[in-house]
């Protein structure tokens, strides 16, 4: 990866990469994108601005199913997010669900917006990590839209579906956020959630790809997780894969306390 840190020594714990991509709808280098992804070996991956159109949602499946990874979280709902998980990723909970936005503005017709969440752990000695909700997220164009959408997303914020048992399991955001780290949104989820970027002091531009200037993409991360590395693949290919760099951090999870299962039925 193009940057990395360190972190403070933590307790035993699974190690967990998440990274995050726009995709935008599937329209460059799906070569290119590829190749990224089984680069990263991530965890667990989540998209933003994957194909919706009915005549084209086949194609995050076989993306997935190209790059080694499953598809746990997508659908209409999502508004273009969607969340990949790796085969030793155990995936206890997921689904998607639409953020609230208007039909328009400025007599202009509303981009939806949506988000795909899944509940995971990962493999740690001969048990699991503690579970880890991680969402993916796609914030719009409008600072109040936007401000709006945090605070139904922040850690505590009722959590409707199939994920609900685990709402206040470790949170992981993960997306295009549309702003900046001084955008009024990224301020409030600052006040309870890590950019991991910054925790290891490894920022860096990730749009627009071909040449960055703007940190749009970003893993916020719960300060029950530690931090080891974040960084973008150097890869000749990222730049054609999409508009957006790709982000990935590389998170430690803390053992499971409590071996009694949650049945997510």
């Amino acid at each position: 990866m193009a940057a990395a840190g360190r972190a403070p020594a933590a307790r035993a714990a699974a190690r967990l990469r998440v990274a995050s991509a726009n995709v935008r709808e599937l329209l460059d280098d799906t070569r290119a994108l590829r190749a990224l992804l089984r680069e990263v070996a991530a965890d667990v991956v989540c998209l933003q601005e994957v194909p919706t159109h009915p005549l084209a949602v086949h194609r995050l499946g076989d993306l997935a199913s190209d790059v080694g990874l499953w598809v746990a979280a997508a659908g209409a709902a999502g508004a273009g997010t969607a969340v990949l998980t790796a085969a030793r990723v155990d995936v206890r909970a997921a689904g998607v669900r639409a953020l609230p936005v208007p039909r328009w503005r400025a007599r202009r017709p509303v981009r939806r917006r949506g988000t795909a969440e899944a509940v995971v752990r990962v493999p740690l000695g001969e048990g699991w990590s503690t579970r880890v909700l991680v969402r993916s997220v796609h914030l719009g164009l409008d600072a109040a839209e936007r401000l709006d959408h945090v605070g139904r997303l922040l850690p505590g914020a009722p959590v409707p579906g199939p994920c609900a048992p685990w709402s206040d399991a470790p949170l992981v955001v993960a997306g295009d956020l549309n702003e900046g780290p001084d955008g009024e949104g990224r301020q409030r989820l600052a006040t309870v959630l890590a950019d991991a970027a910054e925790v290891v002091g490894a920022t860096f531009p990730t749009f627009p790809a071909a040449a960055p200037r703007r940190r749009l993409d970003a893993v916020l991360v719960d300060r029950r997780l530690s931090v080891t590395a974040v960084g973008t693949p150097r890869h000749p290919g990222a730049a054609a894969a999409s508009d957006h760099l790709v982000v990935v951090a590389d998170l430690l999870v803390p053992g499971d306390p409590a071996p009694v299962e949650l049945s997510a039925g």
